[in-house]
């Protein structure tokens, strides 16, 4: 999530950062200024982050977020960088980046594993342990904070189903351990998000509840996963995956409704929607966040004028645009 400026300038807001910094004890080579957020996203695409900074324990995350909210300093949070947009002028304040707090274990039948562990990493964990419950997500790009955030569904099977506990940070900078009910879930969906019980909290991890099961057999859903993956051009191009959620009321898909309105190889500069399944919107090179922006809203705009249909972006807008 990332907050409204609250700080009159970016000259106060880089002297507060500098004493936040000094506050925490990071490390000066984890900390950069006006990083390119195209380095960190799966579209390839983003201006640059005012203050980038690398978090590497669940410790530091706390502090780092304590110190900025006491200094109303704006902050958005980075996992594996898909399913975001982020703006050509980049994003205000600071971005923490979780991609350092990556350790998973076993506990029991299950895993407990951070939320910045990359999701094939996890899987790739679960299979060496011979547990079974996280195959269909294997390929899908991101991180387990991500997936947690936007209820990541792969091959009809949602990431809530297999939660334990979830470790996270409210905004008073509060550590605790949160269990959540099948109601506060739905498709793509999570009470993490605007408007969720838990709003403006900050995953740190999560227990995950899964099973034994036979390696042979785990490792070839996965491997079936990637493949299919492959097959539908996931990897072609940088991409955000779908840009679209399913809306069942629609009656079809929602690469079957933009393919039916001529939108495959459509492009807009180097922002295109792909030749191969038209939810999937590629960057040819080049394309920039106002380019992606305004092909998404074309893609909108054009369904809605041909079926009444309001398609929902799966990709989250973040920074300056």
């Amino acid at each position: 999530m990332q907050f409204g400026l609250a700080v009159a300038t970016i000259e106060l807001i880089m002297k507060n950062l500098w004493q936040i910094v000094q506050k925490i004890n990071i490390e000066p080579g984890r900390i950069t200024l006006s990083e390119p957020m195209s380095a960190h996203t799966t579209f390839k695409i983003g201006g640059p982050a005012d203050f980038f900074i690398r978090i590497s324990t669940r410790a530091e995350l706390v502090l780092a977020l304590r110190s900025l909210r006491e200094q109303k300093i704006p902050l958005f949070i980075l996992g594996g960088g898909a399913n975001i947009l982020v703006g050509d002028k980049g994003i205000r304040g600071a971005v923490l980046d979780l991609s350092g707090l990556a350790e998973a274990r076993r506990s029991g039948t299950g895993m407990i594993a951070d939320a910045g562990i990359p999701i094939d990493s996890l899987c790739e964990n679960a299979l060496a342990l011979g547990l079974g419950g996280l195959e269909n997500f294997y390929g899908m790009p991101g991180s387990l904070g991500g997936a947690i955030y936007m209820n990541a569904r792969c091959y009809e099977k949602d990431i809530s189903e297999i939660l334990g506990d979830i470790a996270a940070i409210s905004p008073h900078g509060e550590f605790h351990s949160i269990r959540t009910s099948p109601a506060q879930w739905s498709y793509k969906k999570s009470p993490f998000q605007p408007g969720g019980d838990y709003d403006g909290w900050t995953i740190a991890g999560a227990a995950l509840n899964l099973h034994a099961g036979v390696p042979e057999e785990i490792a070839g859903v996965m491997r079936s996963r990637k493949l299919d993956r492959r097959a539908k051009g996931h990897y072609l191009l940088p991409s955000a995956g779908s840009i679209f959620k399913n809306n069942r009321r629609f009656g079809k898909p929602t690469g079957a409704i933009l393919d039916g309105l001529g939108l495959k190889g459509m492009r807009i500069g180097d922002a295109a929607v792909s030749s191969w399944h038209a939810n999937i919107f590629v960057n040819l090179g080049a394309a920039t966040a106002s380019d992606m922006k305004a092909l998404i809203d074309m893609a909108e705009e054009k369904a809605f004028s041909a079926y009444g249909f309001e398609l929902e972006p799966e990709v989250l807008f973040t920074g300056d645009f």
